[in-house]
């Protein structure tokens, strides 16, 4: 495994991701407590359950980036769970059998699997509300209602048609165009058409998990956008690292069926430049995104949780 620079630790990572994941989990638990319709709000909670809850994790370590660790971080809670249900609202229609049609999520069936298809659907769709309602009723009345305003409006541009939706409907597009891109020898174009899918596919939600936790504890304009472009550089190698995995991994270790991109003939990074070149932009992401943490803006802000999960997104092997 090649190194990336990473800070050295001050801190336990693993204990520090495993107490905001059960912070997480359990407010989760309780945002998640409806009882009626049963078969709805069963479904909503199965596929919000286990998971890496990695964008809600980038939320808090931005929060903490700039207010300081353990700092203020009960203010984005609620906005790190919203953004976990949009996220489990993603997977679950991603998984239906009009898109990806795919049998196991996380190590488990997957929602439609489980419950059909007309509930894993509408489950999908309550998820969606909640998740906004959350955001509204659940953020403290110490965040200025001018920032949640603009925070709930980016959130659902991150959602929409600018975003994951958009960069869904652009994998369909190009689903099988693997070939004529590569005819075409135009490696702009190649670029152009696998960056323009994870843009909105994958790094819209990450992005705005970053930005809306620094902006919600008083980030300033300079501290916001290069903590948006550092957003960016990772969700991009979130996604290259997910696409290798679809590539060498296994069901066991990845929690749903592997192979389905090259099966499909879909464009990723893996499938229009190969294995070695993917790596290789991994590392470049990884060396960028680092910079981007060292510039005096964000230098003296404690950012070890933000470089570890950047370490983690592009390592991990699941």
């Amino acid at each position: 495994m090649q190194t990336i620079g990473l800070p050295h630790n001050e801190y336990d990572f693993h204990s520090y991701t495993k107490a905001r994941r059960e912070l997480i989990e359990a407010k989760l638990a309780e945002f998640l407590s409806g009882k009626y319709p049963s078969a709805l709000w069963e479904s909503m909670r199965y596929s919000v359950s286990g998971g890496k809850k990695l964008r809600a994790l980038l939320c808090l370590a931005s929060a903490e980036s700039i207010a300081g660790l353990n700092q203020e971080i009960d203010l984005v809670v609620p906005v790190s769970c919203a953004i976990e249900m949009v996220h489990a609202m993603s997977l679950i229609h991603d998984d239906l059998p009009a898109l990806d049609n795919d049998d196991y999520r996380r190590g488990k069936l997957t929602n439609h699997k489980v419950y059909g298809e007309a509930i894993a659907l509408l489950a999908g769709d309550a998820l969606l509300m909640l998740a906004i309602e959350t955001i509204i009723e659940k953020t403290s009345d110490k965040v200025d209602r001018q920032v949640l305003l603009k925070v709930i409006s980016r959130f659902t541009q991150a959602i929409g048609a600018s975003g994951m939706v958009g960069g869904q409907v652009l994998d369909l597009d190009f689903t099988g165009k693997v070939e004529d891109l590569r005819k075409i020898k135009n490696n702009k174009a190649e670029l152009e058409a696998v960056e323009s899918i994870h843009k909105g596919k994958t790094a819209a939600l990450i992005k705005f998990s970053v930005w809306s936790g620094a902006a919600i504890v008083g980030a300033n304009e300079k501290q916001l956008q290069l903590l948006e472009e550092f957003a960016e550089k990772l969700g991009f190698a979130f996604q290259i690292a997910d696409d290798l995995l679809d590539s060498t991994g296994n069901l066991a270790t990845l929690g749903k069926t592997p192979g389905k991109d090259q099966a499909a003939n879909k464009v990723t990074w893996v499938t229009l430049f190969g294995e070695q070149e993917a790596r290789q932009m991994l590392q470049k992401l990884a060396e960028e995104g680092m910079e981007i943490l060292k510039s005096d803006e964000l230098a003296n802000n404690q950012n070890t949780p933000l470089a570890e999960l950047l370490k983690y997104a592009i390592y991990r092997t699941n």
